[in-house]
């Protein structure tokens, strides 16, 4: 799998994302474009045991910088793999956002459900996936 908007398409494809092109939107704008990972090979600041790096989070209407965990991975596939594991499939009682029925409608739910604390996520990502169509 390449570092590449068209890899990340591919790998999402390959890990069950009904919506792989937010998948794609989700690692251009958490990773500058592949540029930057939070821990290795984490392209999309997920968070766990790992690499300690500092990030900033929405809180209250306030941006705040803290330090957190990120996850570590073996390959580009295995995070993206984990990624749509968790928030894209029905994973633990959680519904994934592959229940939604655009790709619009699929960066919005990742907001509701708290994959990010930046009130504008959803409106970022749809804005990369409509410059990429």
């Amino acid at each position: 799998v390449s570092n590449s908007w068209g890899g990340i398409l591919a790998a999402a494809k390959h890990a069950g994302a009904k919506f792989p092109e937010c998948v794609a939107a989700q690692w251009a704008l958490e990773s500058g474009w592949g540029k930057h990972t939070s821990g290795h090979l984490n392209f999309f600041g997920l968070k766990g045991e790992g690499t300690d790096c500092v990030t900033w989070e929405h809180f209250d209407g306030q941006d705040v910088t803290i330090t957190d965990s990120f996850k570590n991975y073996d390959s580009i596939q295995e995070c993206v793999n984990d990624l749509v594991t968790m928030w894209y499939k029905d994973y633990k009682g959680y519904k994934g956002v592959n229940r939604a029925s655009s790709k619009e409608e699929c960066a919005k739910l990742l907001t509701v459900e708290g994959y990010a604390t930046d009130p504008n996520y959803a409106t970022k990502l749809i804005r990369i996936m409509n410059d990429q169509a």
